[in-house]
Parts: C-alpha cells; sequence; structure tokens
C-alpha cells in the first residue's frame, strides 16, 4: 500500500466490519477489529483513514464518544510503532501519524462547523484541548513550520472558547495569528490572519476586553472584500462560515 488511493480502497474494504462492530459493541469492538490485523502497516492505515468513516459516513449509533475512543487508540499505536523504530526519521513520520490522528479529532470536535450541527458536551470539548494540547507538543518536538503551529493553537484556542475560558482562549489565539502571520511572510490578509483575528476578537469580548467587537467586525469585513477575488474567494467564504457559526453557537 504506497499510495494513498491504494490505502483508501483497503480502509473501505474493512470499513463494514469496523461499522458493525461500532454498531453493535462499540468503540472497543471496533479497536479489537484493527488490533486482529498483524501488519502495523495495516493497523496504521486502518487508524488513519477511520476517521472517514466515523465522522463522515452515517451508522446506527452515530456518536463523538466512540470516535475519542477510536482515535485515542490509533495515538497510542502510532506512538507504540514510534518507539519500535531505530531509525529517527521514520520514528519522526510514526510520531507524526499521532499528531495528524490528534489534530482531526480536536478540529472534528470543534463547534465552528456550518454543516455540523450535532451537539457537543463539555467532555467532547475537553478532549478537543487535550488533542490540540498533545498537537502543540508534538508540532515542536518535530520541529514543524509556522503554519501547522498556528493550526494547534487555533484548535486549542477554539476548545477553551467552547469551555467558557475566555483568557486563555485570547492568548492561544494570539500565539496562532503570530505564527500564521510568520507562515504568510507578514501579510495581514491572510487566511490564517484573519481568522486567528476574528477567534481573538470573540475571546476577547468574552473575556470583558473594550472594543472586542470592533476586531471582529474587521476579520469578517476582510473576508467579505476577499470574496470578489476569484484566488481568495473559498477560503474568505470559508472563514466567514467559521466565524459566524461559532458566535452563534456561544
Amino acid at each position: 500500500m504506497n499510495t494513498y488511493e491504494q490505502q483508501r480502497d483497503f480502509f473501505q474494504k474493512h470499513w463494514p466490519t469496523l461499522r458493525d462492530a461500532l454498531e453493535t459493541d462499540g468503540a472497543a469492538a471496533a479497536v479489537q477489529r484493527i488490533e486482529e490485523f498483524s501488519d502495523p502497516l495495516e493497523r496504521r492505515v486502518l487508524y488513519m483513514f477511520a476517521r472517514q468513516g466515523i465522522v463522515q459516513e452515517e451508522w446506527q449509533g452515530h456518536n463523538f464518544d466512540d470516535y475519542i475512543a477510536v482515535v485515542k487508540a490509533g495515538i497510542r499505536e502510532c506512538l507504540r510503532q514510534a518507539e519500535l523504530e531505530d531509525e529517527p526519521a521514520t520514528r519522526a513520520k510514526r510520531t507524526d501519524a499521532a499528531n495528524v490522528l490528534s489534530y482531526n479529532l480536536s478540529a472534528d470536535l470543534a463547534n465552528c462547523w456550518p454543516e455540523d450541527a450535532r451537539p457537543r458536551e463539555q467532555r467532547h470539548y475537553e478532549a478537543g484541548l487535550a488533542a490540540a494540547e498533545d498537537c502543540i507538543r508534538w508540532r515542536e518536538q518535530l520541529d514543524k513550520p509556522a503554519g501547522p503551529r498556528s493550526m494547534a493553537f487555533w484548535a486549542k484556542g477554539v476548545h477553551e472558547l467552547a469551555l467558557g475560558q475566555a483568557a486563555a482562549a485570547r492568548a492561544s489565539f494570539d500565539r496562532s495569528t503570530d505564527y500564521a502571520r510568520e507562515a504568510a511572510d507578514g501579510d495581514d490578509s491572510a487566511f490564517g490572519v484573519l481568522l486567528g483575528q476574528g477567534f481573538r476578537a470573540l475571546a476577547a469580548d468574552r473575556a470583558g476586553e473594550p472594543d472586542a467587537a470592533t476586531g471582529f467586525a474587521e476579520a469578517l469585513g476582510t473576508f467579505e472584500q476577499q470574496l470578489e477575488d476569484d484566488a481568495r474567494k473559498d477560503d474568505a467564504r470559508f472563514g466567514i462560515d467559521q466565524l459566524r457559526t461559532a458566535e452563534q453557537r456561544l
């Protein structure tokens, strides 16, 4: 399985069995099915693609708790495989797989997606926050560039905000925006910068900071101007939708 398509096809072949296990006996049964594969690559592929089934497909009893449990098992598996690797580059790749799983989990649990109105509970935001904190640590360990670090701090801030930790969220969004600006070579109109500023304003408003609403309006206003730019309009719409949804659900 050297290509993405081969790995996807492998997962799709086995997804019905994993889905049946989830529907019948929950996450523990699905994890057991994956752990029965003796090939480390096959286990890793099934965990890496599990999101496509558990989050994006319909299945009876669809819930976040089983998703969290399966992803945590996948992270443990990737870290176990990393520990068994003597070659530093391969060990880093296995750790990075855990990092990717953790980020996707944190992002999926966020409350800012307009197409996903499923209710989140406090435990889901707490799990999302823990996953984001793991991402921050791993991205530092792996010496990731500014862009991925910005994303990890954004995820941290989103869950802090949902948990009512407004001051902590404001600080996380500041870090996210700083990294996004670095990644964009100082371009304050870049997507990550504007998104960070908009979320930072939401957090600042809830922390009681004067004139925070102005910062939110400015970020939205710049995104709205970018709707006229063919090169930026898709990202701009994505940013507007995220900010508006987060504002409404808070």
